[in-house]
Parts: structure tokens; sequence; C-alpha cells
């Protein structure tokens, strides 16, 4: 079976980290970028190589950098079938309470962790968790 490609984008170092350490355990293969536009690239790059993301889960905000709610509408211009994540500290923002208006498939809570990535990412992405 092919795993699942995620790509997670945050200007967070530890939430990269986490995110990904999580993400490998729970069988994904996942590519990570500090910004917006090193995430559009790497999905562009996924497109042209027949490599699909099959997901991706976004910072609402990356400071000096385009954050969610931009990178979501670039990617939704590359691939309308971009399965989007947003995540964010800030649970009463627009974009986390009323996540498909922007396009996105969900919404992970910050502070994340393993717990929240079962129960809001892997039933979401048609997975059970175990």
């Amino acid at each position: 079976m092919v795993k699942q490609r995620v790509l997670v984008v945050d200007d967070d170092e530890d939430v990269l980290f986490l995110v990904e350490y999580a993400l490998k355990r729970l069988g994904f293969d996942v590519t990570c970028a500090s910004d917006g536009p090193r995430a559009v690239e790497l999905y562009r790059r996924g497109l042209a190589e027949g490599q699909r993301f099959d997901a991706v889960i976004m910072d609402l905000n990356i400071p000096g950098s385009f954050g969610g709610k931009e990178l979501v509408a670039r990617l939704l211009e590359l691939d309308p079938r971009v399965r989007a994540f947003i995540s964010s500290g800030y649970p009463d923002d627009p974009c986390m309470t009323d996540f498909r208006r922007f396009g996105f498939a969900g919404a992970i809570a910050k502070p994340v962790t393993y717990e929240e990535l079962l129960a809001a990412f892997v039933p979401a992405m048609g997975l059970r968790s175990e």
C-alpha cells in the first residue's frame, strides 16, 4: 500500500517537528515547509512529478509570508482537489470555525497533539485510528 503524502506548513520548527513525527508514526509520508512560497513550490513539483500530496496542513499565520488563507487559495488554483487543513491557536478565527467556506477540509487546533491528529485529521483522511 502506498503511503498517503502530507505537506505540513508552519513557521515554528517545533510544530513542524512534532507534527512530522506524529504523522510518520501514523504511517504518512511527510514533507515540511516553513513558508507559503516554499509550500506552493513543493505542491507544484509534486503535481508535475505525478506525486500529488493527499493533504496539506497549514498554519493560519506565518510571519513574513502568506498564511493559510492565502495559501489555500493559491493551492486551489493549482489543484481544485487539494485537501487542506487549517491549523491555528486562534479557535475563534473564521477560518477555524467556518473552514469549509475558505476552502479547507478541516481544522486542527493548536497546540497540535497526537490526540488532536487522531481526532481531527485521521478520520478526515478516510482512515481509522488504531
